[in-house]
């Protein structure tokens, strides 16, 4: 397999499609594609997003548990689903199920990686908030990013054993090397483009699409006319480090190579960053 290598200035869809075949990306869920459908309508039906979401007792439970979380200002729980799809939303809903629905398909092999999924929920409800603070992207776009940012990672778990793809991310996690070049030395692509093709082949949107792809690659923040994409990149950095400082690892390789433009595309400084870990510490305790 050729090594991925990002077109200029658009994603290579071609190249895409061809890591969907040779690494064998599962296919978005068919309750997900209704689900989906439906809810990218002018006017999705109730009753037919209801019907569907019956279907499946664990998507009805999630979509409930979140509509009902009371966080401070938020209503009364929702009590139905009908309730739950008011008052969340399209754009939240479909965030909601994608996670609920990469975590079924997407089964890391040990229950070593259940931290990747406590992590990618923990990074999606952290840029959100950011996203809300800063106005630089909607809540909604910088909350899905969060979840498909590194889902790369579990399709490739599951496609490298020779050579394995633990070993690479052993090696990786160590922030001697950019995380992607380890990755492509030993398998001739890496995460960041694994996770596109599958953002692709979901029907995730382009700008999500664009910044799994890039998200590893700090060139964006000198990109012109990719300004929402680099606030993605720069947002999930942001709440990268945020969550590495919480477990008390206080080197991010990642963050020395990006961090500061990340800042700089965010129109913060150090201590603004300092100022988020805190509100960000007490928030992410009542949205969990």
């Amino acid at each position: 397999m050729s090594p991925f290598v990002l077109a200029d200035p658009l994603i290579d869809t071609q190249q895409l499609a061809t890591l969907v075949r040779d690494i064998g990306i599962p296919p978005r869920p068919q309750l997900l594609e209704r689900l989906h459908d439906e809810l990218t309508h002018d006017q999705p039906r109730l009753d037919m997003l209801v019907q569907l979401a019956s279907f499946d007792v664990a998507i009805a439970a999630a979509l409930l548990k979140v509509a009902n979380a009371r966080g401070p200002g938020t209503r009364a729980g929702a009590g139905t689903l009908r309730r739950a799809f008011e008052q969340l939303g399209s754009k939240r809903c479909i965030a909601i199920l994608s996670a609920l629905v990469l975590r079924k398909v997407l089964p890391v092999p040990s229950s070593t990686f259940e931290r990747f999924w406590d992590v990618a929920h923990r990074r999606s409800l952290a840029m959100a908030w950011l996203a809300r603070q800063l106005g630089v992207v909607e809540a909604d776009l910088a909350h899905t990013f969060g979840l498909f940012c590194d889902v790369g990672i579990p399709v490739l778990l599951q496609r490298f054993f020779n050579p394995s793809y633990r070993v690479t991310l052993a090696e990786a996690n160590l922030g001697h090397r950019p995380f992607t070049d380890v990755e492509r030395a030993r398998h001739s692509t890496d995460h960041a483009a694994v996770g596109a093709a599958l953002a692709q082949s979901w029907g995730v949107s382009d700008e999500i699409v664009e910044a799994v792809a890039w998200h590893h690659d700090y060139r964006v923040f000198t990109q012109p006319g990719r300004s929402r994409v680099a606030h993605l990149v720069a947002l999930a950095l942001v709440a990268d480090r945020y969550l590495q400082r919480r477990e008390g690892r206080n080197r991010h390789g990642e963050w020395q190579r990006g961090g500061q433009q990340a800042l700089i595309a965010l129109g913060a400084r150090e201590a603004d960053f300092d100022v988020w870990c805190d509100e960000l510490g007490s928030q992410l305790e009542l949205m969990v």
